[in-house]
């Protein structure tokens, strides 16, 4: 006798390929420090970065408020406020939790030679974004100039 099918609770997943890349960060002594995920065909991504660069002292604006003059309460008020913007800009350069990713184990406005934390890693990642992006670019311009050269 034939069985009959039966009814799977589970849901089928559907994967597609969006192009993403998983992307470990390391320290400069070559440690994994956290993991974000990276379209670098996301035509978007360049102007979602150079308006966060252009937005930076918007963000920064609340530690105006923490100097020697202040109490402790207003200067970690200061900080969180800051920080919040600074987390809310990442994310959404990348659409996901990267703040979480490059700020999970160091504040981002710890000073690191000289600068904010977080200054090198926006640096760092604007030098990243630009790589990918033209490596990305290179490859589809090339497949695409061989369908392109018969029209």
């Amino acid at each position: 006798m034939t069985e009959k099918i039966k009814k799977s609770a589970a849901i089928p997943a559907i994967t597609v390929d969006d192009g993403s890349r998983r992307v470990p960060i390391h320290n400069i002594h070559g440690e994994e420090i956290g993991v974000f995920y990276f379209h670098p065909t996301d035509i978007g991504i360049i102007e979602r970065y150079n308006h966060m660069v252009d937005g930076f002292d918007e963000i920064t604006r609340p530690l105006e408020r923490f100097s020697g003059d202040a109490d402790d309460a207003a200067q970690a008020e200061a900080l969180r406020e800051a920080e919040k913007r600074l987390r809310e800009a990442v994310n959404g350069l990348f659409g996901g939790d990267a703040a979480g990713a490059f700020f999970g184990g160091m504040h981002p406005f710890s000073p690191v030679g000289g600068a904010f934390y977080c200054e090198s890693v926006l640096k760092a990642v604007g030098q990243y974004i630009s790589e990918q992006f033209d490596a990305e670019t290179a490859k589809f311009s090339s497949r695409a100039a061989k369908y392109l050269k018969d029209a």
